[in-house]
């Protein structure tokens, strides 16, 4: 179980097996069964999350009840709220499990423990965090200038395993277009 989680990490920064076998002993296991919430409004993130197996969605709701997708994390990658994990504030998004999801997940306080005393995690974490922050500016800014069919196109490109695993529901919420739009879209892409 902790074999994706210590190659994911041994990818980005170079540890010793004991500053390795220090970290994974703060992650634990946590099983969610489909449309599983692991968190919601209200309280701090207190969590990051690995996915194992599965998928996790990050969304937030609309004044008027409409639910917004923010991201997906799918096997072999992290995911928090960062703002409310970063801040200490409440959370303004909900993380669920789209699928049944096998997660290891570390504690606010461990996780900044071992940001204090193993200085690879300190660069593990700023990996993180650019990353975080490039995708977040990346899909900002594909909302901002691209239309549906760019969107889509994009999404095709870099993120298949969205539109080839998870429901034209979510795919088209993922988009902020219709199911309808998705429909055209996809159709329309066929035949080109």
């Amino acid at each position: 179980m902790y074999n994706q989680l210590s190659q994911y990490i041994l990818d980005r920064v170079a540890l010793s097996d004991e500053q390795l076998q220090s970290i994974l002993y703060y992650f634990k296991p946590l099983s969610l069964k489909k449309n599983e919430l692991v968190s919601v409004t209200g309280n701090p993130a207190r969590r990051m999350l690995f996915v194992n197996k599965g998928c996790l969605r990050v969304y937030f709701t609309k004044s008027d009840g409409a639910e917004v997708t923010r991201r997906f994390a799918f096997e072999n990658s992290f995911s928090t709220s960062l703002v409310s994990f970063i801040s200490g504030e409440a959370l303004t998004e909900y993380t669920q499990a789209i699928e049944k999801t096998e997660l290891l997940y570390i504690t606010r306080n461990d996780f900044y423990y071992l940001l204090d005393v193993i200085p690879a995690w300190e660069k593990f974490y700023r990996n993180y965090l650019e990353y975080a922050y490039v995708n977040n500016t990346r899909r900002l800014q594909s909302f901002m200038t691209l239309d549906a069919t760019e969107r889509y196109k994009l999404l095709l490109k870099e993120n298949p395993a969205i539109v080839q695993r998870l429901p034209n529901k979510l795919v088209a919420n993922y988009l902020n277009i219709s199911q309808e739009a998705l429909s055209r879209l996809k159709a329309k892409l066929i035949y080109e």
